[in-house]
């Protein structure tokens, strides 16, 4: 699909209701997302959406979501660009324009706004906090650019300044671990073990992929070796390779065995039972958490109740990468030759 072609689309199926077109316009969105050349196509969308507004909506728009005379996603993507070029101060001036932007517009009032990147961060949220239902969706991945703009921070020798961004990126995405896994490093840094364990707690009760249980538990082993507890650090570093393979864990293990060694302590495979036993010492969600899995597969069945097979595999595909679980696994096969098939019948 070239610009042309869907821009002269989106012109016939225009109605001058401004309201039903832009959701139109969404709707269309949806559709070529996938497309090879989907960023040209979303920002040709964007444009012709933003032309349609009324005069006082598209000024208020453009004070609230534009830096340096172009939208804030076309900024972000500059201050990316500086940062390949190690453009590390000039990269923080725009990331902090960007950053003011959002403080000034979208973080003070009532209502809060929130940039989930999937709609089971939404649903994590809504399992997390029930009560809270006054919110809106974030124009752009705030969440995203803030903790970009941390990383820019720590680089440029900012450490304190890169944990209070952390913070507010946070707050645009309170289920995301990936601004929490930045805290851990800065902590492991700044040797501060007791903000560690802590940042470490809540990331793992929100973890949903092998990566994440991987890492929550190389943390966990980097914490015990800071208090001196070899033999729990061993089993945590035991268990993070249970999930994910990596040389640089493989080596902290044999490190700290050595230590063990060297002290007189010998170290065994743990059992379940002792890997079990060394999360529950420290108060720390061992993976998976079953409140998540129960939510991913819950969602897959009112999925399938409503012939929504794209989120039903979303879910599935969630509930797989927690548990592993061949059974779901062969759900997820089923679902995938049922769409194959309604493809090739359309």
């Amino acid at each position: 699909m070239t610009v042309n072609e869907l821009m002269e689309r989106v012109r016939q199926e225009m109605t001058g209701d401004a309201k039903a077109d832009l959701k139109r316009i969404s709707e269309i969105a949806q559709e070529y997302k996938k497309e090879e050349n989907a960023g040209e196509l979303m920002e040709a969308l964007a444009q012709f959406a933003v032309e349609m507004l009324p005069e006082d909506t598209r000024r208020q728009m453009e004070e609230s979501t534009f830096v340096r005379g172009v939208r804030m996603d076309r900024a972000f993507s500059d201050a990316l660009q500086m940062i390949r070029e190690s453009k590390t101060a000039e990269a923080e001036t725009l990331l902090s324009e960007i950053a003011s932007k959002i403080q000034t517009h979208f973080a003070e009032g009532d209502k809060k706004w929130f940039s989930f990147r999937n709609p089971f961060e939404y649903h994590m949220y809504r399992l997390f906090y029930p009560e809270d239902t006054q919110f809106d969706r974030a124009p752009f991945d705030f969440a995203n650019y803030l903790q970009t703009y941390a990383y820019v921070l720590l680089n440029n020798g900012r450490g304190l300044a890169a944990l209070q961004m952390l913070d507010r990126a946070i707050a645009f995405n309170p289920v995301s671990v990936d601004p929490r896994f930045e805290q851990a490093e800065i902590y492991k840094l700044m040797r501060m073990p007791a903000k560690l364990l802590e940042v470490t707690r809540e990331t793992a009760r929100l973890g949903t992929a092998p990566q994440v249980f991987a890492r929550t538990a190389a943390n966990m082993g980097y914490y015990c070796v800071l208090m001196e507890q070899l033999q729990d650090a061993a089993v945590f570093y035991f268990d993070s390779l249970r999930f994910v393979s990596a040389p640089a864990i493989e080596s902290e293990l044999q490190d700290t065995i050595h230590s063990m060694q060297l002290s007189g302590t010998l170290f065994a495979p743990p059992s379940k039972g002792q890997i079990l036993d060394v999360y529950e010492k420290y108060n720390v969600q061992q993976p998976p958490n079953s409140d998540l899995v129960n939510l991913a597969l819950t969602l897959a069945g009112s999925a399938h109740q409503h012939a929504r097979f794209e989120l039903e595999g979303l879910f599935l595909r969630t509930a797989y990468d927690m548990t592993n679980s061949d059974e779901i696994r062969e759900k997820i096969e089923q679902l995938e030759k049922a769409i194959e098939i309604m493809k090739s019948a359309d």
